[in-house]
């Protein structure tokens, strides 16, 4: 008897394959929110690529990509990547087919022709490696702090750092004062919150924000999200006015710490340290495993969240025109850090 071997398709959209594709999510090794269908529908550039392994009728699993050109080469990206940051992204396999869809996205992914790989925001032991050219390098981009979860919060707080604990009661009581109130909005609530976390943002950053411009494909992925209840807004309000805001994704059992915002007067300095804890009390009581506060290593995060997972940048190349392409691209990037260099060098100088 011949065993059917898998198949490849590679489609603009996941179209009936949305619910096997969610499914695999759950599956995989770290669910992550930014490979649901709901993230990927909303934050999609203009030439998605699902890259998808299938027998028969059933998914095996797949790779979310999307196309652009690097000087007159096509790039693959993850799909999403760019300014909103997406994390512990990774191919999707189901249980015992890992090495055949590996296999399956490799060939395809190595197949005749120019192309550059650019894939960031990777897993440091994500399934994907094993269907990448060789050659590819590997560049540590950052990492991504979180904590497992007990059913308690109190077992939580009591392994926090005894500064931080003291500090935190201080803030609660000084809040508690001012009559604060910590609001869960989710649904179409949770959607109209979008609108107070662009205001304060913008208030808080301004034009140095990397976020702001990108806003719509987050909201729109989020307005996707939130028909699935997986995506929840957290408010600390003041006699009705959000002093902070926090957008949260929920999957698998998994709360992610996504986008915040807070008003900036002094007034208001721990109001965000009090509405994380009051986050994590309400994932430790519903049930949540751990919360991953996604990536970046800011100071404020190690109160929260001891450990740690790497995140890479994946770059690559095939065929001699994908090659001069990516390696022209790496000595301009080499050259613009070594002028930023110089220029701080000798801003140094000058102030000296």
């Amino acid at each position: 008897m011949t065993v059917p071997r898998p198949s490849l398709l590679v489609l603009p959209g996941l179209d009936r394959w949305v619910p096997r594709w969610d499914e695999l999510v759950d599956l995989a090794p770290l669910p992550t929110p930014f490979l649901r269908s709901w993230w990927l529908a909303g934050t999609a550039g203009t030439q998605p690529r699902f890259v998808l392994v299938v027998e028969n009728d059933r998914l095996l699993g797949g790779l979310a990509l999307e196309e652009g050109r690097r000087l007159g080469v096509p790039c693959l990206r993850m799909m999403g990547a760019g300014p909103l940051c997406p994390d512990h992204l990774d191919l999707l396999a189901c249980s015992g087919h890992e090495d055949s869809v590996a296999g399956a996205l490799g060939a395809w992914l190595c197949r005749p022709g120019a192309r550059v790989l650019d894939l960031d925001g990777i897993r440091a032991d994500a399934r994907l490696l094993a269907a990448l050219p060789r050659h590819v390098r590997r560049e540590p981009l950052t990492v991504a702090p979180w904590a497992p979860l007990p059913a308690d919060p109190q077992a939580y707080l009591a392994v926090r750092p005894s500064g931080f604990r003291k500090t935190l009661r201080k803030a609660k009581a000084r809040l508690a004062a001012e009559g604060f109130a910590h609001c869960v909005k989710r649904g179409p609530s949770a959607v109209s919150a979008l609108a107070t976390l662009r205001q304060l943002h913008r208030a808080q950053w301004g034009d140095r924000s990397g976020f702001l411009p990108s806003f719509d494909r987050f909201a729109a992925a989020c307005r996707l999200g939130a028909e699935c209840d997986e995506v929840v807004v957290h408010e600390l309000t003041v006699t009705g006015t959000v002093v902070a805001i926090m957008v949260t994704f929920e999957v698998a059992g998994r709360v992610s710490l996504y986008q915040s915002a807070r008003l900036t007067d002094f007034r208001w300095r721990d109001a965000m340290s009090v509405l994380l804890a009051a986050i994590i009390t309400d994932a430790c009581d519903r049930g949540f495993a751990e919360v991953d506060f996604l990536r970046g290593d800011e100071a404020y995060k190690n109160n929260f969240a001891p450990d740690r997972r790497e995140l890479l940048r994946l770059r690559g190349a095939t065929g001699t025109a994908g090659r001069l392409a990516l390696a022209a691209e790496t000595a301009a990037h080499a050259g613009r850090r070594a002028a930023g260099r110089s220029a701080r060098y000798l801003s140094r100088r000058r102030s000296r």
